[in-house]
């Protein structure tokens, strides 16, 4: 029997992919052809992208934790998992750019060995998790004395030169806004959630006076003032734990329902940012929140219906590196194993 549901922590994933999709939503309205374009969607954007990832990975790291610990091993077949789904779900989103005529094979057999964009802007995430969980594996695993602070503070050394855009590859440059959130949700669990209501209405004062003096976009390595950060993504996360850890009634029943639909509603997200056009129309504050009250819905309602092929193509990426690790792990167990056929002249089991 499956063991039962933890509403509070489904309660708050789906806090976070709201996050998610309100910002995938304001991004077309402000993001033009010539970049970024001041107005209420940006500002809006830069608050919530100055907490929304590293909150996603705390909960990732909650997440593992009540799990139960993993190690190395169950930590590089989840990264491989991952990166198949992205792949899986990137060549699909392909597909869409050969029928318009704007794909290059070369490209895009290039950003899947790159380990970059892979069809659809938002499958980053799902690399950089399994990056995280590996770094994160390795520390714990670390034999020598300080080795877990060794290598993480090697892993965030590294990410910050790679955030340069010195080495854009295998979402190196995302540690930085998701190793430290990743390691902070896995030691604390669900201990998480006891971040008081002061603490809370603290990290959002915080958080709105800090991140319009910032721009944070961890999928390109962008982190700005590293301070500024650091301040507002503590202080984001912790305004939604706050938040999260209060939830009752219908509010919580929605938020779960937001929660236990995630997957399907970060694929459907992608989607709408690879195909929605330009909207510098829509940068007013009343066409923002009409904006939400019809996305937020049709993101739901696209999410349920496309439920079971979504699930069916994840199911179908982690068969593939199961048969695959449990192949390899079978036939090196074979090439192992001791020479177990009789001897001339015995009989019987050998002593």
């Amino acid at each position: 029997m499956a063991p039962p549901r933890d509403l509070q922590l489904d309660a708050a994933r789906g806090l976070a992919v709201l996050l998610v999709l309100s910002g995938h939503l304001l991004q077309p309205v402000f993001y033009g052809p010539s970049g970024p374009e001041p107005g209420p969607a940006l500002a809006v954007w830069r608050v919530i992208y100055a907490f929304h990832m590293p909150f996603f990975f705390l909960l990732c790291g909650m997440v593992d934790r009540i799990k139960g610990e993993a190690g190395l091993a169950a930590a590089g077949r989840s990264a491989l998992k991952l990166v198949a789904v992205a792949l899986a779900f990137g060549t699909l989103a392909l597909v869409l750019r050969a029928v318009d005529g704007t794909l290059s094979p070369g490209d895009a057999l290039r950003d899947a060995l790159y380990g970059r964009h892979f069809g659809l802007g938002v499958l980053w995430f799902l690399v950089a998790l399994g990056l995280v969980r590996v770094i994160d594996a390795a520390a714990r695993a670390a034999a020598f004395p300080g080795g877990d602070w060794v290598v993480l503070g090697g892993a965030l050394a590294l990410s910050w030169i790679c955030s340069a855009r010195a080495f854009p590859f295998w979402q190196v440059h995302a540690l930085v806004g998701a190793l430290p959130f990743y390691v902070a949700g896995r030691r604390l669990g669900r201990r998480a959630f006891d971040v008081s209501a002061l603490l809370g209405a603290l990290g959002l004062v915080v958080l709105l006076l800090c991140a319009p003096r910032n721009f944070v976009h961890v999928a390109t390595g962008q982190y700005g003032d590293p301070a500024l950060f650091a301040v507002t993504a503590a202080a984001g996360s912790a305004f939604a734990l706050a938040v999260a850890g209060r939830l009752r009634g219908p509010p919580r029943a929605a938020a779960g329902l937001l929660g236990r639909a995630s997957f399907e509603l970060y694929i459907v997200s992608g989607l709408f940012l690879l195909l929605a056009p330009h909207w510098p129309a829509w940068d007013r504050w009343d066409l923002l929140v009409l904006l939400a009250a019809i996305g937020l819905p049709l993101h739901l309602i696209a999410a349920r219906g496309l439920r079971g092929p979504i699930r069916a193509v994840r199911a179908a990426a982690d068969s593939v590196v199961d048969g695959l690790v449990d192949g390899l792990a079978g036939r090196r167990r074979r090439a192992r194993a001791p020479d177990t056929a009789p001897r001339p002249g015995l009989s019987g089991a050998d002593p």
